[in-house]
């Protein structure tokens, strides 16, 4: 299992697909395009989880190259995310805002940065930028095959476009709560308040 520690470019817009997830895309152009309307995004929960069909399943990397899955983390909540190690604007605040809950969780609770980058984003790399953010989060990466899995189970929607003039990297932006019976709680917008998701949890 990997060494979980209690323990860390591009223009972005922001799409909104349908009326609950938010998508991300960044293009390595050197300029930047309407970060602000990643403020501008629901900032309250969303709908109940069995309105998203979200499977809390998933067999990932680590950095030490080990298998890590969804049930090595009973016993403690989770907090976990996907987005990319380029990413300039949504990825660290959805970072951010995991690491606050986290901090005002306490010790029993892990929060998870899943990387959909599988090219640039090793699970080395993947895990010293989420532990960059807080202690208590980890970073894991995998293969194409594993990331697939893993964002078909969370209903993640992504994509990587490469160009002669740009990387693309398109992804929904959503954070999502698991219980420590490894359960699904809630399902949060990437800019919602630490203080919204504690509430959840309480």
């Amino acid at each position: 299992m990997a060494d979980f520690r209690a323990s860390p470019t591009v223009a972005l817009s922001v799409l909104v697909i349908g009326l609950f997830t938010t998508a991300v895309t960044a293009q390595e152009t050197g300029s930047e395009h309407a970060a602000h309307l990643a403020m501008a995004a629901d900032h309250a929960s969303m709908v109940a989880p069995d309105d998203h069909g979200v499977v809390v399943d998933f067999e990932l990397t680590g950095r030490d190259g080990a298998l890590v899955r969804d049930e090595d983390f009973r016993g403690r909540h989770v907090l976990l995310g996907f987005g990319f190690t380029h990413c300039e604007h949504i990825c660290p605040l959805m970072a951010l805002n995991m690491s606050r809950v986290l901090e005002g969780a306490g010790s029993e609770m892990t929060g998870i940065f899943v990387s959909v980058d599988t090219e640039r984003d090793t699970a080395a790399i993947t895990d010293d930028y989420a532990g960059h953010f807080s202690e208590a989060m980890l970073g894991l990466s995998g293969s194409i095959e594993q990331i697939n899995a893993a964002a078909k189970n969370f209903k993640v929607s992504y994509a990587v476009t490469k160009t002669q003039d740009a990387y693309t990297v398109q992804h929904t932006a959503n954070v999502f709560l698991i219980d420590p019976d490894g359960e699904l709680v809630d399902v949060f917008n990437f800019s919602t308040s630490p203080e919204a998701i504690l509430e959840a949890i309480r």
